[in-house]
């Protein structure tokens, strides 16, 4: 029993240790929104859809890899959009059909150190109503 139990403390703290070598996800600046604004209405009627756009700074010390783009119902983990991007793109349009009516969405972008591998935190979240005749 002594010796599983050691092999079991052995292998948690192997599962563990990248994590605190390489970094915090603190360490990783958080991504810059532009639009759509937060806290918003949006009417899409005879639109195409809604492009979310976001700031190419601060980049993080151990250079960029990717962005993760996150949609979501609500404000819980409904996801309608969760999608990596190449570390150039600072936008993405996703089509009206994704939305319904009279529903509040929010969004965010994090970004992950090609150093660290680690993504950033996203403490900030927009949200936006959709009006759609």
């Amino acid at each position: 029993m002594a010796k599983k139990a050691l092999i079991l403390m052995m292998i948690c703290l192997m599962l563990a240790s990248p994590v605190f070598a390489v970094g915090r996800r603190s360490d990783v600046p958080n991504v810059p929104f532009l639009s759509p604004d937060d806290e918003t209405t949006i009417d899409l009627t005879g639109k195409q859809g809604i492009t979310f756009k976001w700031k190419n700074a601060p980049l993080p010390g151990g250079g960029r890899d990717a962005y993760r783009f996150k949609l979501i119902k609500g404000f819980k983990y409904d996801f309608v959009v969760s999608e990596e991007l190449e570390r150039d793109v600072f936008s993405i349009e996703v089509p009206a059909d994704k939305f319904e009516d009279s529903v509040t969405y929010s969004w965010y972008v994090e970004q992950r150190d090609a150093s660290l591998r680690i993504w950033s935190r996203h403490d900030t979240v927009w949200s936006f109503k959709v009006i759609k005749k």
